[in-house]
């Protein structure tokens, strides 16, 4: 009787329920905290984006801007990609 369809069926769902608890308050407090570090990195962004935004009708200065605005965004991935909370990114 133990390897019938119905016992087998009944340890899956009892194996299925005795997943592990997941504490969402630590994962909130994580994010926060990761969220709040980059503030500073995103006003830079934004600034200098202002920044290329209104230097558009120089073409060297332009380039210049979208040059730097380039290596900073890629500073900013390098830096705070998101690898510890893969599948929610």
């Amino acid at each position: 009787m133990q390897n019938s369809p119905r016992a087998k069926k009944a340890a899956k769902t009892k194996a299925k329920k005795k997943r592990a608890k997941i504490d969402l308050t630590a994962i909130d407090a994580k994010r926060a905290k990761a969220y709040g570090e980059m503030e500073n990195s995103v006003c830079d962004l934004a600034r200098a984006a202002d920044v290329a935004m209104k230097l558009f009708d120089d073409d060297a200065l332009f380039l210049f801007a979208v040059g730097q605005l380039d290596f900073m965004v890629q500073r900013f991935r390098d830096r705070h990609y998101a690898e510890e909370f893969p599948g929610d990114n």
